[in-house]
């Protein structure tokens, strides 16, 4: 009895085959028993063609053969649609769910050069965070995020903002943007400021607020010295400032997840002296009006517009 144990019949096999059939009143098991193979290969087989002939069988088998294998559904069209996409900065997932498309094929496409797109070009590939210590001056007074309540921890609340900085080069200038992030809709917004002093934090905020300000509740922050004025944000514009623990950037993610989307505009060497407030504005736009898988595929200008009404 031959064992291959296959799902298919090699060319000796179907001759095999067509002899049992010859021969009559065997049930499919026996010619099955007989070739090593399954019932179900056996039934596959006689229909392929019928009355059985193991020629016509073996042209049928090599022709599905080298017909196997999904052809490709990317078009011309699509392949512009998609990196027209994905230099709008939206990742293939975020793409995948908006068109109805396969987020592995996207990726597949990349990988095998069939998008003009570098994979390696995807905002975040491959980051990996490499911190260097901090130097800045620090305080210790001021409202622990541990009293923060529980409906902002949980993003439930409107109006809650977590607010960073995003450097110039070290050698370049000291140059840097004030980044704003509502926690509950991922709105982003960003000011440029010519350092990082509490004067000049004062003064981004001061045009945020003027933007912003019936949409502002409270925002936490990192205990750097540009900080340390904190009581006069409060005084002034009535709203709650909470400070996260010493060296605990996760505290703030969704600044620390958003200051990497800036940063693919704008890479670390940038000196943002040299940007201009149009550049700031269109790589925002961009950031907010692509839609977040978070908020079932909404952008975050979307839903900040809805809890603003």
């Amino acid at each position: 009895m031959i064992t291959l144990g296959t799902s298919t019949l090699s060319r000796f096999q179907r001759g095999a085959l067509a002899q049992l059939v010859n021969e009559g009143n065997k049930s499919y098991q026996v010619m099955a028993d007989a070739l090593g193979v399954a019932k179900a290969t056996i039934s596959y087989e006689l229909d392929r063609v019928k009355p059985y002939d193991p020629e016509l069988a073996q042209q049928d088998a090599d022709r599905k053969r080298r017909n196997c294998g999904r052809r490709s559904m990317l078009t011309a069209a699509l392949a512009t649609l998609i990196t027209n996409h994905l230099r709008l900065t939206w990742s293939p997932e975020t793409i995948a769910a908006a068109y109805n498309l396969s987020t592995a094929s996207i990726y597949n496409w990349l990988n095998r050069g069939w998008l003009p797109f570098k994979l390696t070009d995807l905002p975040n590939r491959n980051v990996r965070q490499h911190r260097v210590s901090e130097n800045r001056g620090k305080f210790t007074s001021g409202t622990s995020i541990e009293q923060r309540p529980t409906t902002v921890n949980q993003r439930l609340a409107f109006g809650h903002w977590e607010v960073d900085t995003v450097l110039s080069s070290r050698s370049e200038s000291r140059s840097c943007l004030v980044t704003f992030v509502e926690r509950k809709t991922r709105l982003l917004w960003a000011i440029k400021a010519p350092n990082r002093t509490a004067k000049a934090l004062n003064t981004a905020f001061c045009k945020f607020m003027g933007a912003f300000g019936p949409q502002v509740k409270s925002i936490t922050v990192d205990h750097g010295k540009e900080f340390a004025n904190y009581q006069a944000l409060e005084q002034d514009y009535q709203i709650k400032v909470y400070f996260c623990h010493p060296y605990s950037p996760w505290e703030r993610g969704s600044n620390e997840y958003f200051n990497r989307r800036l940063r693919w505009f704008f890479p670390k060497k940038t000196n943002f002296s040299q940007v201009t407030t149009d550049e700031i504005l269109a790589a925002l736009e961009l950031i907010n009006q692509r839609p977040l898988k978070i908020h079932h595929q909404q952008t975050a200008i979307e839903r900040f517009r809805a809890c603003s009404d």
